[in-house]
């Protein structure tokens, strides 16, 4: 894909800043915003969620640097949306037979982690909320790892979302995951939906989405551009970028 000639002269400023090139003062673009706000009321104060369409919500999202911080802000947008809550609860088990590790690692431990690529042990959920695809399901068919789908229908078993665009319906059901990446000294497998909210996800995640071309909020402070993505350090909060 091409990159816009914008594109790529705001990846070329970002470079130089990274670089220590742009000197003690930078100069910003119109694009963005150097107060420190709260990204919430910033990207979806102005939505309501009870008549949104999937236009408006599928290029809008706050990117952060770490796991935790994505996980507390998409709770916290997801208190903005009317209706009732579902909270759907994880069965968590350790993938050991010796019966000394699973009283080393008790399934209250296990409840109590969230590494990335799972879902969090409570998921939490409404009708009408983003969320993201976690494992590949069917990806003939468009429901991969880093789909983002709006949920649609919540019940005990079963979940229905569509996709972004609302050309698609899908429906998706518990599977037993396991961290693929992590540097805890032993193995558990998850059960639950292979989803997470999607209002706000972390910088990695986000090169694998779809559709984010406006509205990106992003907290860091050190950046580096490699074939026309972006990577950030965290430091500090220092900057609020809205992308057009």
């Amino acid at each position: 894909m091409r990159a816009l000639e914008s594109e790529r002269d705001f990846g070329a400023w970002l470079l130089d800043i990274g670089e220590k090139k742009s000197g003690s003062t930078i100069q910003l673009p119109l694009q963005c915003y150097p107060s420190i706000q709260d990204p919430v009321h910033q990207l979806y104060s102005d939505i309501d969620f009870s008549s949104v369409t999937p236009q408006e919500l599928k290029g809008r999202a706050i990117l952060t640097v770490n796991n935790e911080r994505s996980m507390e802000i998409n709770n916290k947008v997801l208190e903005f949306m009317q209706g009732n809550e579902t909270v759907y609860k994880a069965v968590d088990m350790i993938m050991s037979e010796d019966p000394q590790d699973q009283l080393t690692f008790p399934e209250e431990f296990l409840n109590s982690l969230t590494p990335t690529g799972l879902p969090p042990y409570e998921l939490k959920l409404k009708i009408g909320c983003i969320v993201m695809r976690l494992r590949n399901l069917a990806p003939s068919k468009g429901l991969c790892n880093g789909t983002r789908l709006i949920i649609t229908k919540l019940q005990q078993n079963i979940i229905q979302a569509k996709s972004i665009d609302g050309t698609q319906t899908f429906l998706i059901p518990r599977i037993p995951l396991i961290p693929s990446q992590t540097n805890m000294p032993f193995k558990f497998k998850r059960m639950q939906f292979p989803i997470r909210l999607a209002f706000s996800m972390t910088i990695i995640i986000s090169r694998k989405a779809k559709h984010l071309k406006r509205y990106v909020w992003c907290s860091m402070s050190r950046f580096l551009v490699m074939d026309n993505s972006v990577l950030a350090y965290q430091e500090h909060d220092l900057l609020n970028m809205f992308l057009w």
